[in-house]
């Protein structure tokens, strides 16, 4: 079967072949090339992620509403609100919540835990970076965005010294040289322009060999009923994966691997425009460490009932984030017994794994 044919007949298996409409347009180069990119596409899979998206597109914020329930007070731990004997006292429930401000005699201890792990390279940081920057009105890579800083520092820039100062921080208590290896999913849009930044620049000071650039994939643009979007009349639009593509991207270039080498048991897992995150933060990283959680995430409480904010809860029995648009307002308003929110844990994509459960969870 002629490689056109074959394209031709799995693409009216999947319901794509408009995708070829502008085919008797395109010259000898154009047609082959086109080809070549419409060979590698998962067809299956790209018509279960499309019947998936439709599906979710279906289920409507109340149904899904009719499921949700807060996260148990035993899985969270808040400095504002919890005492030292609910801390210490706090159960192993394999993940955890934690907002804090005021350090207690415990919070201390858990900033030495944090601390000691860091002084003996078992943490690395893994960074979310596949997107542009388009809505922050530029056409490059977010990580590379002058915030206006008296510095003119990027994004990038501020979290290379946060590194620093949090390995200069376990150094000087642990007499330790450790290293905090920074990984960074890109995209295909990101991936040469932010290893161009980071060569231009020295690494911002840091080692190159532990600055880890690896890529995510990509997936087919799609219309609501699932198709394939042209960007010419022989090129598909494609777009990153989302975050969720972070467990295919790690077992994609062996990065779990990579950790396993250098000995990094705790990751510490961020999106690349928090502008105010502490990298590796050892407070947050000691938590999780001396509770044995394998997940955790840093949550801020949301300040009023609409704030536009996901919120971690459970859904089914399942912890999720559950995002600001699929609540009901009604939802959003419910009061628990202390007249807080009932839905207050606002996510802002702060993490903690465990080098085994991302490991369990890309398998």
């Amino acid at each position: 079967m002629l490689p056109l044919e074959r394209v031709t007949r799995g693409l009216a298996r999947a319901g794509q072949t408009h995708v070829l409409q502008f085919w008797p347009e395109l010259c000898e180069a154009e047609r082959a090339a086109f080809l070549q990119e419409l060979s590698q596409l998962d067809l299956q899979g790209l018509r279960d992620h499309c019947e998936g998206a439709a599906r979710a597109a279906a289920a409507t914020a109340a149904r899904l509403d009719q499921h949700m329930e807060p996260v148990p007070p035993e899985s969270i731990g808040s400095a504002r609100k919890s005492d030292e004997d609910s801390l210490a006292m706090w159960g192993d429930e394999g993940s955890l919540l934690v907002v804090y401000r005021n350090l207690c005699h415990l919070q201390v201890l858990f900033l030495s835990t944090g601390l000691l792990q860091i002084s003996a390279s078992r943490v690395g940081v893994l960074l979310l970076a596949g997107g542009q920057g388009t809505r922050l009105g530029v056409r490059f890579p977010k990580g590379l965005f002058d915030v206006g800083l008296p510095s003119r520092s990027s994004l990038y820039r501020i979290q290379a010294e946060r590194i620093h100062k949090v390995q200069q921080l376990a150094d000087r208590k642990h007499g330790s040289r450790c290293s905090v290896p920074w990984y960074i999913m890109t995209s295909e849009f990101t991936l040469a322009p932010t290893e161009t930044f980071f060569k231009e620049n020295d690494y911002f000071g840091l080692e190159p060999s532990n600055v880890v650039l690896f890529e995510q994939r990509m997936l087919p643009a799609v219309t609501f009923d699932g198709k394939v979007i042209l960007q010419g009349k022989g090129k598909l639009a494609m777009a990153p994966d989302g975050n969720g593509g972070l467990y295919q991207a790690l077992e994609d270039h062996k990065v779990l691997e990579d950790m396993q080498e250098r000995g990094v048991q705790y990751l510490h897992v961020y999106c690349v425009d928090n502008i105010l995150v502490k990298m590796a933060d050892p407070l947050f990283i000691g938590f999780c460490v001396t509770k044995g959680a394998d997940c955790g995430a840093k949550v801020v409480e949301k300040a009023y009932a609409a704030e536009p904010v996901g919120v971690v809860c459970r859904v089914r029995g399942v912890a999720q984030v559950v995002e600001y648009s699929e609540i009901q307002p009604e939802t959003a308003e419910l009061r628990g017994p202390g007249g807080g929110l009932l839905y207050s844990a606002g996510n802002i994509c702060n993490h903690f794994f465990t080098r085994a459960f991302l490991q369990d969870a890309a398998a």
